[in-house]
C-alpha cells in the first residue's frame, strides 16, 4: 500500500512538473520575439533550457544517490518555481534567458522521479513503473500547451510565468509532506544521462542505431519546436519575413499587443492536437501494433520485432509532415500537418527507446538507457539552434526542408534496423 501510494505521488509530481514545462513550449518563441529577439536567438532560448539539464543531471543524479531522491527533488523544485517567476517578471531578453538557465540546471524532477520510481518497484515491475511516469508526460504535453495558449492570450508571460510557478508550489507541498525517502542501500543508482556514455553504446548492435536515430530524430523535430511560433508569425500574423544583406528578418519583431495574443492562442492549439493526438497514439495504437498477431510479422525471438517497422512508419509520416508544413496555404491546413507529426513522433519515441531496452545488457540497463536519453537531450539542444540559424539565415522554410532530410535519412537506417532486429533475434533463438 505504501509503494502504491507512493506512485501515485510520483506520478502527480511528474504530471505537475510537465504541465509547467508544456506551458512554455510554444509560447517562448512569442515572447523571444516581443523583446527583439531574431529566430536564431530564439532557437538558442529554447535550446538553453535543454543544454543546461544535460550539464546538470548528472550532477543531480550522484547527488540523490548519495543524499537521497527526496532532497533532490525539493531544490529542483525550488529552483524551477524560482525561473518560473523570473520569467512571469522579465521584461528584457537576458532575464529571459536567465530565467531558462535557471530552470534547465533544476530540471532533475523527472529524472529523480524516475529514480524514486526504481527505488520502490522489483524488476518485474519496473515497466508498469515507468509506464506511469510516460503517462505523466502525456497529460503534461495535452494539457500544458492548451493552457499556455489561453494563459498567454490572456496576461502574457505574467500569468505563464504565475502560473507555472503555482505548480512548482504545489510539487514542493506535495513532496514535503507526502513523499518519504525512497533511497536505501542497495537501490539502483539513478539513470544518469552523459555524452561520454552514448558514444560507449554506439558500437551495440540494434542499440548504437537507435541512439543515432533519435539523434536524427530529436534534432529534426526540435527544429520545428524551436522555431514555429516565429513561423507562424511570420508567415500568418505578420506582413511576412524579408530577405536583408545579413539573413532574413521579421517585419513584426515587435508585434502590437493582439497579435501576440493571436499568436499564443494559435500555437497553443496547435501543439494541444499534437500532444492530444500523440497521447491516444502512444496509449492505444503503438501497443496494438506491436503487439503478436498485430503490425508487420517478424520473428526476433522477443527481441522487437515489430517496433522497428512501426519506427520505419513513424520516420515516414514525421518526414512528410516537415516538408509539408512551409507550404501550408492557410493556418487550417497546419492541423492536418502537425497531426502527421504528432503520429509520426507517436510511433518512432516509444519503439525507439522499447528497442533499447530489449537489447541493452541487463547489468547495463541504467547506463545504456542513460546514454539514449543523452542523445535525445543533444538533440534538443542542437535542434533548435541550428533550426533558427537556418531560418535567419535562409529564410522560413530552410528549418523544416533540412529537418524532412534529416528525417529521411534517418528512415532509410530504420529500415536496415528491421534488418538488425531480426538477425539479433535469430541469433537468440540458436543461442537457447
Amino acid at each position: 500500500m505504501a509503494r502504491e501510494a507512493s506512485l501515485r505521488v510520483v506520478f502527480g509530481i511528474a504530471v505537475l512538473d510537465l504541465i509547467g514545462f508544456g506551458i512554455l513550449i510554444p509560447q517562448l518563441g512569442v515572447y523571444g520575439v516581443r523583446f527583439g529577439a531574431s529566430p536564431f536567438t530564439v532557437g538558442l532560448l529554447v535550446a538553453v533550457y535543454s543544454l543546461m539539464q544535460l550539464v546538470a543531471a548528472p550532477i543531480m543524479g550522484r547527488l540523490s544517490d548519495r543524499f537521497g531522491r527526496r532532497p533532490v527533488l525539493l531544490l529542483s523544485q525550488v529552483g524551477s518555481l524560482a525561473g518560473y517567476v523570473l520569467f512571469a517578471f522579465a521584461d528584457t531578453l537576458p532575464l529571459l534567458f536567465l530565467s531558462r538557465v535557471i530552470d534547465g540546471v533544476s530540471g532533475g524532477n523527472v529524472s529523480t522521479a524516475q529514480a524514486v520510481v526504481a527505488d520502490i518497484t522489483k524488476p518485474h515491475e519496473r515497466a508498469r513503473g515507468m509506464g506511469i511516469i510516460g503517462a505523466a508526460f502525456g497529460l503534461g504535453f495535452v494539457m500544458g500547451p492548451a493552457l499556455g495558449g489561453v494563459l498567454g492570450a490572456w496576461g502574457g508571460n505574467l500569468a505563464i510565468g504565475l502560473f507555472a510557478a503555482g505548480l512548482s508550489a504545489l510539487n514542493l507541498i506535495n513532496t514535503w509532506f507526502f513523499l518519504p525517502e525512497t533511497r536505501v542501500p542497495g537501490s539502483p543508482s539513478a539513470t544518469v544521462r552523459t555524452m561520454k556514455g552514448a558514444a560507449s553504446v554506439l558500437t551495440m548492435p540494434v542499440v548504437g542505431r537507435c541512439v543515432v536515430l533519435v539523434l536524427l530524430f530529436t534534432v529534426a523535430f526540435a527544429q520545428m519546436e524551436g522555431t514555429f511560433s516565429v513561423f507562424l508569425l511570420t508567415r500568418f500574423l505578420s506582413s511576412g519575413a524579408v530577405p536583408l544583406e545579413g539573413g532574413w528578418l521579421v517585419h513584426a519583431v515587435h508585434p502590437d499587443a493582439a497579435v501576440l495574443k493571436e499568436a499564443s492562442l494559435r500555437s497553443g492549439a496547435l501543439f494541444a492536437v499534437v500532444g492530444v493526438l500523440s497521447a491516444l497514439v502512444q496509449g492505444g495504437l503503438v501497443r496494438r501494433l506491436v503487439a503478436p498477431g498485430h503490425g508487420p510479422v517478424a520473428s526476433s525471438g522477443g527481441r522487437g520485432g515489430r517496433e522497428a517497422p512501426v519506427a520505419v512508419a513513424g520516420f515516414a509520416l514525421t518526414a512528410a509532415g516537415l516538408a509539408l508544413l512551409p507550404v501550408a496555404p492557410t493556418y487550417g491546413w497546419l492541423f492536418p500537418v502537425m497531426g502527421l507529426l504528432a503520429v509520426g513522433s507517436a510511433l518512432v519515441n516509444p519503439c525507439l527507446s522499447a528497442l533499447v531496452s530489449l537489447h541493452a545488457p541487463s547489468e547495463r540497463q541504467g547506463a545504456v538507457l542513460g546514454a539514449y536519453q543523452a542523445c535525445g537531450s543533444l538533440g534538443r539542444i542542437v535542434g533548435p539552434a541550428l533550426g533558427g540559424l537556418l531560418f535567419t539565415r535562409l529564410g522560413p522554410a530552410a528549418p523544416y526542408g533540412t529537418g524532412a532530410v534529416l528525417v529521411g535519412v534517418g528512415g532509410v537506417l530504420a529500415l536496415s534496423l528491421v534488418t538488425q532486429v531480426r538477425m539479433s533475434g535469430a541469433g537468440a533463438e540458436q543461442s537457447s
